[in-house]
């Protein structure tokens, strides 16, 4: 989940500050050699960030061919990070049962490769994936072509050749290649913050579109219980949206950035849980407080409010979208502020859920350990039917606003 919130921007000539829109675009002008000759000969390599992932490409003199990058017979391209104070980590391309893969130190990094020339592939992934980390470090790419060990063994006879001895492998077209030729590039990987994110659509929405992605929301906190339910979230592996009370954000200011950096999103549940159906500039009053205690505990400034008590009306909707908000309801509610029982609020959950589902439950304004505890069950369910637990800005699709910091 951390990398929803944190990712790096590498460049090896330079990294501009990004925008804030997640959709920029970063990243140095391509290195280029002189081409060798040969198998798999790489002529230019660029290291950028697209949104939260980081963008390698590289260029060849000649077409690039899932053969010349079969796995079986080791064929790769790797791009070493060297960073102070720790190993080198690979990060490798490679063909394996028809499909490209991106690896590290023989783990699969979660990616994409794509190809849009012959002679060109583009690997996307969030750094943290391949445990990458923010700092300077030293780069370079090797390159090798499936069956290259082979053929240099084959081709290492020492052969008479007329004045002197000398060695096939190194007269022959070479099937290794380095870039740069010796030494590295110096790159710079940088922290991505999530300074907000940026509503869009529907200004009142009570689920998202349908599919099989779905988004714990929890209402009231912080609180002495929230927590707990972070710890358990943690166990559970799955991101869950906070509507949070401004009032009690500064006392909890390091629990809250804490909730922003393991994945969770932040939003507005007013300044103090008033009833603000009725709208007018009191409601407004609300809601610019509300975000202020979020955005001066974090950084962050919330696209998403919630109405306490789901008191709405027009005017209201229309206020909290001129702020930059949409207003969310739901469309599963278990009650769970009455207490009604951890299995009562198991079963509710579960029997209303369905496809873009905003489920409804309480980390705050009162004794929550039935919640807490109905959510070891719930999650591990839904997981089973096949529902994968989103933040509501992944949910809704909401672009999130980043800048990069060193």
């Amino acid at each position: 989940m951390r990398t929803q919130v944190a990712a790096v921007c590498l460049s090896l000539s330079l990294c501009f500050a990004a925008s804030a829109s997640a959709a920029t675009t970063q990243g140095g002008a391509p290195h280029s050699v002189t081409p060798e000759g040969g198998a798999l000969d790489l002529i230019s390599s660029s290291f950028g960030q697209r949104s939260r992932d980081l963008e390698i490409v590289y260029r060849s003199s000649e077409a690039i061919t899932p053969q010349l990058l079969a796995a079986v017979n080791g064929g790769q391209i790797c791009t070493v990070f060297d960073q102070a104070a720790r190993s080198a980590r690979s990060v490798c391309v490679t063909r394996s049962n028809g499909r490209w893969q991106i690896v590290s130190r023989g783990d699969r990094v979660e990616g994409s490769v794509s190809q849009p020339r012959a002679s060109e592939l583009r690997l996307r992934f969030e750094p943290a994936a391949a445990k990458l980390r923010v700092g300077l470090a030293d780069v370079y790419v090797n390159a090798t072509a499936a069956g290259c060990a082979e053929q240099q063994a084959k081709s290492a006879k020492i052969t008479w050749s007329g004045a002197k001895l000398g060695s096939a492998a190194v007269l022959a077209a070479p099937c290794e290649h380095r870039l740069p030729r010796v030494g590295s590039y110096q790159a710079r990987v940088w922290d991505v913050i999530t300074t907000g994110c940026r509503r869009h659509g529907a200004g009142q929405v009570s689920r998202g579109p349908s599919g099989k992605r779905i988004a714990l929301t929890y209402d009231d906190g912080p609180s002495a219980y929230t927590p707990a339910f972070l710890r358990e979230l943690r166990r559970l592996g799955v991101p869950a949206t906070f509507f949070m009370i401004g009032q009690h954000v500064s006392a909890n200011a390091s629990l809250v950035r804490s909730m922003l950096r393991d994945g969770h999103m932040l939003a507005n549940h007013s300044w103090s849980h008033a009833n603000m159906g009725g709208g007018g500039p009191s409601a407004s009053a609300q809601l610019r407080d509300g975000s202020a205690a979020i955005r001066r505990a974090t950084g962050f400034t919330p696209c998403l409010f919630r109405p306490p008590y789901g008191s709405t009306g027009a005017d209201l909707v229309s206020r909290a979208n001129a702020q930059g908000m949409t207003s969310v309801l739901w469309s599963v509610d278990p009650l769970d502020w009455r207490t009604p029982g951890t299995g009562s609020i198991v079963s509710t959950v579960l029997a209303q859920t369905s496809g873009g589902g905003i489920i409804l439950s309480h980390d705050g304004g009162g004794p929550r350990s039935q919640t807490l505890a109905a959510m070891g069950q719930i999650v591990p369910t839904l997981k089973r039917r096949g529902y994968k637990f989103v933040t509501l800005t992944d949910l809704l699709n909401y672009p999130a606003r980043i800048k990069l910091v060193k």
